[in-house]
C-alpha cells in the first residue's frame, strides 16, 4: 500500500491524473460544471483509496491534469464540482440508511405478527389428538414462526453496516483536501474541510 499512496503534510494523497479537467465528470451530464456529476471511474477510486488507507489516517486528493487546453477550467470549479459530487452521495447514503431502518421497523412488525400467529397456532394443536403428527405440526409452526423473524433480524442487526461504512468513507473523502496541479507543478488551487 505504502507504494501506491504517498504521504504529503501528514496526509495519505489520493493521486488522479488525467490528460483535462473533462476527464474527472460524466460526459453525458449536461449540468454546469458545478452540479455536474463526477465520473464513475474517478467515483469508485476515490471510494476505493478511502477503503484502502487506514481509517486514523488524514486523506488529501491530489489532481493532476496534464494537458488542459486554454482556457482553463478554473480550479476553484473543480474543487467545488468534486465536494458537490460527495455531499450529494453522503445525502444519498443518510437517506438510505433512513429508508433502511425504516424499512426493517417494518418487517419487524410483519415478522412479530406472523411469530405470534404461529405461536398461537402451534399451542393450538394441543386440543388435537396426541402423537407424532401432532409434535410435528406444532414444532413446524414453532420453527415457521421464528423463520419469519430471521430477516427482520438481519436488516436490523446487520444489513445496515456496509451502508454506514460506505458514509464514512465518504465523509473522509469531504474532509480532504482537494488540489489541482497543472503539468507544469504549480498548485491551482485547494480547498477542504466540510
Amino acid at each position: 500500500m505504502s507504494a501506491r499512496y504517498r504521504i504529503e503534510d501528514g496526509r495519505w494523497c489520493i493521486d488522479i491524473k488525467v490528460r483535462h479537467s473533462l476527464q474527472l465528470f460524466d460526459g453525458r451530464d449536461p449540468a454546469p460544471f458545478r452540479e455536474r456529476d463526477l465520473d464513475e471511474d474517478a467515483v469508485e477510486y476515490l471510494l476505493a483509496s478511502a477503503q484502502e488507507i487506514p481509517r486514523k489516517q488524514p486523506l488529501k486528493i491530489v489532481v493532476t491534469i496534464l494537458e488542459e487546453a486554454e482556457p482553463r477550467l478554473a480550479p476553484d470549479v473543480i474543487v467545488e464540482a468534486v465536494r458537490g459530487h460527495f455531499i450529494f452521495e453522503r445525502e444519498q447514503i443518510e437517506r438510505r440508511l433512513r429508508e433502511h431502518v425504516r424499512r426493517g421497523q417494518m418487517f419487524l412488525g410483519v415478522g412479530l405478527a406472523v411469530l405470534v400467529v404461529f405461536l398461537t397456532l402451534a399451542e393450538l394443536t394441543v386440543s388435537l389428538p396426541s402423537g407424532p403428527l401432532r409434535e410435528i405440526l406444532r414444532e413446524g409452526l414453532v420453527i415457521t414462526g421464528w423463520v419469519a423473524m430471521w430477516r427482520p433480524i438481519e436488516v436490523l442487526l446487520y444489513d445496515w453496516w456496509p451502508i454506514v461504512d460506505e458514509r464514512r468513507h465518504i465523509g473522509r473523502i469531504l474532509e480532504a483536501p482537494v488540489s489541482i496541479h497543472y503539468e507544469a507543478g504549480t498548485v491551482a488551487a485547494a480547498g477542504g474541510g466540510d
